[in-house]
């Protein structure tokens, strides 16, 4: 017998509270506590993967009647229309894995499955911007750590992780009200509010259209221009304030950016890397820092490494837009000229490369 019980106290109270914890994973809960619905975006790709391996998996590899892509990007390349690819590319299968604030560590996160599940691409279109490898970016924790990953995938590549994001991810693992923090204020007011059940109706759709649409995203600004320049200007100074404030680089990223490189050239996969599209101001605030600068230094030379290029999309003559929704984001009437961008770039690269 234990003589000083209360010494146990304490375990069993940690014990209640660790089962008391796990309340906050219920589906059915985190719509009222959640202050965003941006988890949607990427529990709906771990679906949508499953559906991609089942489909395309070395057993099912005989069966291909079309050329599969696959999209790895923000939300900058989120809104393809779905129908409008099918409709102009019948020949393509096009998989977007693209979700809000990502980094290349995401993006090898679903391209190393995308390996080993034996499901060879036909081509891997991949944003690449200097944001993604700031070292003091709040995005990385707050986005690819929190809602993606799994433990296999942190424990393999720990060491170039860190101490600090392990310890992070494995509180979020572990812990289910630090990944879905209970606003209390929140659940309140959405409890008493009789439009929320429509809300939650939104919540569920948006999911089942991303798996639908092969991860392509709704809309909401399906017909919008910004056509105020302060706004544009207003907008791009938030987003560098918040994405590129205090930058330093990343080693981490850029070597998850070569680990892409080195292994869609080994299994031979085309990649083209892009650099999406900005606003007028925010090209012009950007493009004047030497952070960026050296980003597309080590970024091209790596992509000459491994034979692929960085295609930014602000300079190329195949590619014109001039519509935006906010600094840093196209409207929805340039995606159709950006896939044709992509398609050309595919079909001279590609041949070039079998010239060779």
């Amino acid at each position: 017998m234990i003589r000083r019980k209360y010494l146990l106290y304490p375990v069993v109270l940690f014990i209640i509270l660790f089962l008391v914890d796990k309340i906050f994973l219920l589906e059915d809960l985190k719509p009222y506590i959640k202050s965003d619905f941006t988890y949607i975006y990427y529990q709906a790709k771990e679906d949508l993967f499953e559906r991609l391996r089942k489909k395309y998996a070395v057993s099912n590899s005989n069966k291909r009647n079309k050329k599969l892509m696959i999209i790895l990007g923000s939300s900058r390349l989120l809104y393809f229309d779905a129908q409008e690819l099918r409709d102009y590319y019948p020949h393509w299968d096009i998989y977007n894995f693209s979700s809000a604030v990502t980094t290349p560590a995401y993006y090898y996160y679903y391209l190393e499955k995308i390996y080993k599940a034996g499901i060879q691409p036909d081509l891997v279109l991949l944003e690449s911007d200097p944001n993604q490898f700031n070292q003091n970016a709040p995005a990385f924790k707050k986005s690819n750590l929190t809602y993606s990953f799994d433990p296999s995938f942190i424990r393999r590549h720990a060491f170039l992780f860190g101490k600090e994001y392990v310890s992070y991810y494995l509180g979020k693992l572990l812990f289910a009200s630090s990944k879905n923090k209970p606003y209390l204020h929140t659940a309140f007011k959405r409890f008493g509010n009789s439009n929320f059940a429509f809300v939650n109706i939104m919540r569920n759709w948006t999911k089942d259209y991303l798996l639908k649409n092969q991860g392509h995203a709704p809309s909401l600004l399906a017909t919008f221009v910004e056509r105020d320049f302060g706004i544009l200007e207003a907008t791009s100074q938030r987003t560098i304030d918040w994405l590129y404030r205090n930058y330093k680089p990343s080693q981490m990223q850029y070597q998850f950016l070569q680990y892409i490189m080195q292994d869609s050239r080994q299994k031979k996969v085309p990649l083209i890397v892009v650099w999406p599209q900005s606003s007028i101001p925010m090209q012009r605030m950007l493009k004047k820092e030497k952070y960026v600068e050296d980003w597309r230094k080590r970024v091209t030379l790596m992509a000459a490494k491994y034979r692929y290029a960085l295609y930014d999309m602000d300079d190329t003559k195949e590619y014109y837009c001039n519509s935006f929704v906010d600094g840093g984001h196209i409207a929805k009437e340039c995606y159709r000229p950006f896939m044709r961008f992509v398609m050309t770039r595919y079909y001279w690269d590609h041949k070039a490369e079998q010239e060779k």
